[in-house]
């Protein structure tokens, strides 16, 4: 791996691209220790203007790795292994100041489309020098190309309306320079280390690695991760059709929750669910081919619409069910969603009924197992 301290013009000047991959959250600059990120980085930019032209503000580091699918041919393509919210939201701040001085200044408007939002001679995705993950990507499209609905009620759009009311609040009529400084501070001024992954540089364990030095990932980011380094074929799809729903149906908490009851439903009974990532690589690494992991993800999908009934008993169409799911779920009694989620694909699968007092009762039984937290180790 290369480190190398450079400049926001220098990271996205040139005719490259930045790939968000797959497996990464959505935008979503968050608040640490009670601190607005963005506040602080507008702060930080005004500060830097007011002081002398040598000053610079260091922002933190970005690592990348060329992506596999490079051709000689194409736009290069780096992915973005950390560092995708300020490398975001640097490039929404110049989306801003493109719109906010298009009108009067037409000249620094096209600059900034040209030099730091897009490559202008390239076609579809590659025309975009920052490309987010999935969810991400038609709100940051909409504000590149100034759609009608872009800024909308997202993170990106946050940031992007935050910005051009800062923008607002500082333009000074009287000073036909002041927004030009503003950019050439953030272009210039604005220090970020670089690390670059090698082609043979295993990502995978760069992304792990991040996160075991204190990064805020979760047992479920792990996950997604794995499976995408997974499926460098199939993943767009996979991810489209599988798991993106399967994101939107549940919570981050679920989730977890879900892919710990997969282990248990697969009579894992050392899973515990501060090991849900380790145990599931661990089960997933034998398999050898993209149509299995594809397989499994699907599966996933599959029971995340079933625990879903379990958490919300009101999703649930029969009546009997319904009413047992509700009982138990205002029990509060999650010690027995694996049974709950159990019943519920057995039904599905054909091989009980929801008609008759025999699974009604197995439902309402369910609320004694409480009783045996401790000894089944749930």
């Amino acid at each position: 791996m290369k480190a190398s301290e450079t400049t926001v013009r220098e990271i996205l000047q040139g005719e490259k691209q930045y790939v968000v991959p797959l497996y990464q959250r959505r935008y979503s600059w968050e608040k640490k220790d009670d601190k607005d990120p963005l506040s602080q980085l507008w702060d930080d930019i005004l500060s830097l203007d007011g002081s002398g032209p040598a000053s610079t503000h260091f922002l933190g580091s970005v690592v990348i790795a060329p992506s596999p699918a490079n051709t000689p041919a194409g736009v290069v393509t780096w992915l973005v292994v950390d560092g995708q919210q300020r490398l975001t939201t640097l490039s929404l701040l110049l989306c801003a100041i493109r719109d906010h001085v298009q009108h009067d200044d037409g000249q620094l408007a096209e600059k900034i489309h040209e030099h730091y939002l897009v490559n202008k001679y390239a076609a579809g995705e590659e025309r975009y020098r920052l490309l987010p993950t999935q969810e991400d990507r038609a709100s940051w499209v909409a504000l590149v190309e100034g759609y009608p609905d872009a800024g909308g009620e997202d993170k990106i759009g946050d940031a992007y309306r935050f910005f051009r009311r800062k923008l607002q609040e500082v333009d000074d009529p009287e000073d036909e320079t002041d927004i030009r400084r503003v950019e050439q501070t953030i272009t210039t001024r604005l220090a970020v280390v670089t690390i670059s992954a090698h082609a043979d540089d295993n990502v995978h364990r760069i992304f792990e690695s991040l996160n075991y030095r204190g990064q805020p990932l979760t047992q479920a980011d792990l996950l997604r991760n794995y499976l995408f380094m997974r499926l460098p074929c199939r993943g767009d799809d996979v991810y489209t059709h599988q798991w993106l729903p399967l994101q939107r149906l549940l919570s981050d908490t679920q989730l977890e929750e879900l892919v710990w009851l997969d282990l248990v439903l697969r009579g894992d009974d050392r899973a515990t669910q501060e090991s849900i990532y380790r145990s599931q690589q661990l089960r997933l690494d034998p398999l050898t081919d993209e149509t299995a992991i594809e397989k499994w993800v699907a599966e996933l999908h599959h029971k995340a619409r079933m625990f879903k009934r379990v958490l919300d008993p009101e999703t649930e169409t029969h009546v009997a069910l319904r009413r047992a799911l509700d009982r138990l779920n205002r029990w509060g009694a999650a010690v027995v969603h694996p049974i709950c989620l159990h019943v519920l694909l057995a039904r599905e699968a054909g091989q009980l009924t929801a008609d008759g007092a025999g699974l009604f009762a197995v439902f309402s039984g369910l609320l004694r197992v409480r009783t045996c937290r401790r000894a089944w180790g749930w």
